[in-house]
């Protein structure tokens, strides 16, 4: 009896001895899940596309002679139009624009205009493989920051709103994963405030940026989410039942 009081207590220590590994296993695999939530929610990008190059720079030059209130501007692009040089200088440049950033990106282009006042070329990650597109890039600069000067106050106030929840969604993936790693149940609450908040944040931006452009800009630019962003909500939620599942087998034990 003495032998096999022994044999069953070594036993059930050896039981739970390899329970405990296998709930540290578990648990590093929703940590790695809601990493790889955190990677994908920051680094995967926000497109912006023009369907017309040609299009944007006829309507952003309307809009310059327009704002300018200048007769002999006036009469210098009529004549350009007129006599075709502008069909043939548009033609030159490329078909179309895409412009990609992301939660990183944002955050130090944020920086970058906090920093200056005013965004560089650098910033917007334009091709200048040409003169045509050098050209077209510096247009293209003058009118994003004459738009960020006319509503100087509200862009400084969202950079600064915006640094502070980029860093608070980090926070909140990190507390997630600490959490996850001392088996607390509340885990699920900081993970989902970070994934569904980050989401939503950022489809509502690309709506509103999207219509803003649309009607101050041109009609032909388009702000979308990559699939990226999708992928990191999904992974998040997979972290999430994964939490749930840890907590369920804590509770029958």
């Amino acid at each position: 009896m003495y032998y096999f009081g022994d044999y069953k207590r070594l036993l059930k220590f050896s039981l739970g001895e390899k329970m405990k590994f296998i709930k540290w296993i578990w648990r590093l695999v929703v940590v790695g899940l809601i990493f790889i939530s955190l990677s994908l929610t920051l680094t995967s990008p926000v497109e912006l596309k023009v369907d017309s190059t040609a299009g944007l720079v006829k309507s952003s030059i309307n809009k310059v002679v327009d704002q300018a209130n200048n007769s002999d501007l006036q009469m210098g692009v009529a004549f350009l139009q007129e006599s075709g040089i502008e069909d043939t200088l548009l033609s030159q440049l490329p078909k179309n624009i895409e412009l990609k950033t992301s939660y990183q990106g944002l955050n130090q282009l944020s920086s970058n205009y906090l920093a200056n006042g005013k965004l560089a070329a650098s910033d917007l990650k334009l091709n200048n493989d040409t003169q045509q597109e050098q050209v077209f890039n510096q247009l293209i600069l003058q009118l994003v920051n004459e738009q960020l000067r006319q509503n100087s106050a509200d862009v400084k106030q969202a950079a600064e709103i915006y640094h502070l929840i980029y860093f608070l969604l980090i926070g909140l993936y990190i507390l997630a994963i600490v959490m996850v790693l001392f088996g607390k149940k509340i885990a699920i609450l900081p993970l989902l405030i970070a994934a569904v908040g980050s989401y939503g944040v950022l489809s509502y931006a690309a709506e509103i940026a999207t219509s803003s452009l649309q009607q101050s800009v041109y009609t032909g630019i388009n702000v979308s989410l990559s699939s990226g962003l999708s992928q990191a909500l999904i992974t998040a939620i997979i972290a999430v039942v994964g939490c749930l599942f840890i907590r369920i087998k804590q509770n029958k034990e």
